[in-house]
């Protein structure tokens, strides 16, 4: 299905779109040629499970409850509400991520490069828009090697602009790891009308992992056919 030239040309699109939030996160910061290679992988990897779960959604649309097919009119006007939550609304979202996910992954690959001469740091944006939960891991100070960083690693969200930095070990108290990845969770708890953790798949990191977009993203929940094709397509 994503090898029809129309299709593979969406899938295209969306990744011209989020690689450029991938060029504007490491502008200022290089990271090495296997990172960079691994994060345009999975752009363009994302970019096709975005492309399928659109046209899936909109397959979906096509009967009506009683299972008959619905006039053109207004199965096209249905999916254009569709083409404008993900091209727009999600897109945006999307695109603000990539380019925060992409300058924390090139800071990871310099952390790592200094190994423990440093311990990190937790920062926001110190206004009154950062989130309460965030708020509370302001200045969470760990070790590189610590756990808490394997899942807290900002961006701990759509549209999350906290950071972490490296500070000289001992000019800050180290905090109590437990009680970190304690707020970590609060941070990274939504839970929906069914129950489910939306915002759990945040608990990842980009650097260590090499990878910009969530791994437990429901785009990438696919049956093993689809993420066959996905995988094997080729980056323009």
């Amino acid at each position: 299905m994503l090898k029809d030239k129309p299709l593979l040309g969406v899938v295209t699109e969306t990744n011209r779109v989020l690689s450029k939030a991938l060029a504007e996160g490491i502008a200022d910061n290089q990271p090495p040629e296997a990172m960079l290679q691994a994060l345009q992988n999975d752009v363009f990897v994302f970019s096709g499970y975005k492309t399928h779960a659109q046209l899936r959604e909109a397959a979906d649309m096509l009967l009506t409850a009683d299972g008959k097919i619905k006039p053109f009119n207004q199965f096209r006007q249905e999916v254009q509400s569709v083409y404008k939550a993900y091209n727009v609304n999600y897109l945006e979202a999307e695109y603000i991520f990539a380019t925060s996910s992409a300058q924390m992954a090139a800071h990871w690959a310099d952390f790592e490069k200094d190994g423990d001469r440093y311990n990190l740091q937790y920062r926001t944006a110190q206004d009154d828009r950062v989130r309460d939960t965030h708020a509370a891991l302001a200045n969470t100070t760990l070790p590189v090697n610590d756990p808490f960083w394997d899942s807290y690693f900002p961006p701990n969200g759509w549209r999350c602009r906290c950071t972490t930095v490296q500070v000289r070990v001992g000019k800050y108290p180290e905090s109590i790891s437990a009680d970190a990845i304690k707020k970590g969770d609060t941070a990274t708890t939504a839970i929906d009308k069914k129950g489910v953790n939306q915002a759990e798949i945040f608990r990842y990191n980009p650097g260590k992992q090499k990878i910009l977009f969530p791994p437990n993203h429901p785009y990438r929940k696919v049956q093993d056919g689809v993420k066959a094709i996905v995988e094997g397509l080729n980056i323009p």
